[in-house]
C-alpha cells in the first residue's frame, strides 16, 4: 500500500470518528470501534491525536463493578469550544448568520433583512461580506470561526460553488466564493439548501444507519438530497437530485426556473399559494414571494375545511407521489424523508402522495422503501450547513 493511500485511510477514520463522536457521544473508545469496525488501535491513536489538539473531553464514570475492579470506564466527546464556524443560508430578502461550535450546536444566530433581488452581483457580495465582518465583531476572540458555510436556494454545482441559478438573486451563473473567501479571509463552501437538509438528517441519529436515501425538501420550491453509498450525491457537475424540476407535465403550469410542467410548479409555496388565491380570499402580497405568516394561515383554512383548499393541497400530494414514484423507480433508496417548512401542510398532503406513488407503482416496485416526515421545528437548514462548515476543515 501506497503511502498516500495509507495517510487517506487515515483521515478518512478520523473524520468518520469524529462525525460519529459528533451524534453518539460521550461514548466509550471500545463501543467507537465496534461501531465503526475499527480496531481498537486505530480508534485510540486517532482519539490521541485529536486530545492533542484539544478537541476531545475525557469524563470518567464509575460503575459498582468498576470500583471493585479499580478500573474507571472513560467516555469521550468533542471539546464544544475547540473551534467554531459560521453557517450562512441566503433565502429571497433574508440572510440568517449562525455561529455553530465544534459540536455542531447552534450557539448565535442573527437574521438580516436584505433585497436580495434588487442588488448586482457586486451588490451581493458586499451586503454579505458586510454582513460577516459585522458578526464575527460581536464574537469573542475563543468564538472566532476558521470556516463559512453558504446554503443556497436553486440550483448549485456543488464541486465548485456556482449559483448556476437561484430565485434569492438575479443573475445566473454567478460565482460569489473566491470574491468572498479574499475578503473575509476564511475558506467557504458554498452547497445547495436541500443538500444541507440532507446533512443535518444524516446527523440525526434515527437514521444513522441509513446508506442510500433521500430527503425531499418542501417549501418555497421543492429541493432534494440523496445519500448514495453513504456519501451526498453531486453527480457529475455538482448539481445533481433537482427533483423539483423533473417534469409532471410539459405542457403544464408555469415554473420560476423558466420551463413548464415542473413539480415544484404544482408543489412549491409560490404555486400553492397562487392557486390558492384563486379560491379564497389571502392576504394581499407578492404571490410569487409568500411569507410563512401567509403559507401557516393558508393551512389553517384549510385545517378550518375549506373544501377548495383540501382539493389544492390533495392535488399537490398526488403530483407529489407521482415525482417520488419516479425516484423509486429509479433508485430504489432505503427510505424517502420529506420535511422542510412545506411539511406545515403534510396532513393534507399525505394522503395524495400515498395514492399517487400506488397509481404510478406496481406494489414489486415500492418494495421495502419506506417514507418518513421529519418535522421543522427547527430550521434543519442551517444545521445543516454548520455541519457543512465543520466538515471542510476536518
Amino acid at each position: 500500500m501506497r503511502k498516500n493511500d495509507t495517510e487517506q485511510i487515515r483521515l478518512e477514520n478520523r473524520r468518520l470518528i469524529i462525525n460519529y463522536l459528533r451524534v453518539h457521544a460521550p461514548i466509550a473508545r471500545i463501543d467507537i470501534g465496534k461501531a465503526l469496525n475499527l480496531s481498537p488501535a486505530t480508534v485510540t491513536a486517532i482519539t490521541s491525536e485529536l486530545s492533542k489538539d484539544d478537541r476531545i473531553v475525557e469524563i470518567p464514570t464509575v460503575t459498582d463493578k468498576e470500583v471493585i475492579r479499580g478500573r474507571p470506564r472513560v467516555l469521550i466527546d468533542l471539546a464544544p469550544n475547540a473551534y467554531f464556524v459560521i453557517g450562512l443560508k441566503i433565502s429571497i430578502g433574508e440572510l440568517r448568520l449562525t455561529l455553530g461550535n465544534h459540536k455542531g450546536a447552534l450557539v448565535k444566530e442573527e437574521i438580516i433583512k436584505l433585497q436580495t433581488l434588487e442588488l448586482s452581483v457586486d451588490g451581493l457580495i458586499e451586503a454579505i461580506a458586510g454582513a460577516l465582518h459585522s458578526f464575527i465583531a460581536q464574537l469573542s476572540g475563543q468564538q472566532k470561526p476558521k470556516a463559512i458555510g453558504i446554503a443556497f436556494q436553486g440550483v448549485i454545482n456543488g464541486l465548485t460553488g456556482e449559483i448556476i441559478w437561484s430565485p434569492a438573486i438575479s443573475g445566473k451563473h454567478v460565482n460569489i466564493k473566491d470574491r468572498l473567501q479574499k475578503i473575509v479571509g476564511l475558506p467557504i463552501t458554498i452547497a445547495n439548501d436541500a443538500n444541507c437538509l440532507t446533512i443535518a438528517i444524516r446527523h440525526k441519529p434515527k437514521y444513522q444507519h441509513l446508506k442510500n436515501f433521500s430527503v425531499v425538501m418542501l417549501g418555497y420550491g421543492v429541493g432534494m438530497g440523496m445519500i448514495i453509498n453513504n456519501e451526498l450525491y453531486l453527480g457529475h457537475h455538482g448539481a445533481a437530485a433537482e427533483f423539483g424540476h423533473t417534469k409532471h407535465n410539459p405542457n403544464g403550469a408555469q415554473c420560476l426556473c423558466g420551463k413548464r410542467g415542473c413539480i415544484e410548479a404544482y408543489v412549491g409555496d409560490y404555486a400553492l399559494y397562487q392557486d390558492a388565491r384563486s379560491i379564497t380570499p389571502l392576504p394581499l402580497e407578492d404571490h410569487l414571494h409568500p411569507s410563512e405568516e401567509s403559507m401557516e394561515y393558508l393551512v389553517s383554512l384549510a385545517s378550518d375545511n375549506h373544501p377548495g383548499l383540501i382539493d389544492l393541497l390533495d392535488r399537490a400530494g398526488k403530483i407529489l407521489g407521482f415525482g417520488l414514484a419516479n425516484i423509486i423507480a429509479l433508485m430504489s433508496p432505503e427510505k424517502i424523508i420529506i420535511s422542510g417548512p412545506g411539511v406545515r401542510a403534510y396532513k393534507f398532503l399525505e394522503d395524495g402522495i400515498r395514492e399517487g406513488l400506488e397509481s404510478a407503482l406496481v406494489k414489486e416496485l415500492i418494495a421495502d422503501t419506506t417514507l418518513d416526515k421529519v418535522d421543522w421545528s427547527e430550521d434543519l437548514t442551517v444545521v445543516g450547513v454548520v455541519a457543512l462548515a465543520l466538515q471542510s476543515i476536518e
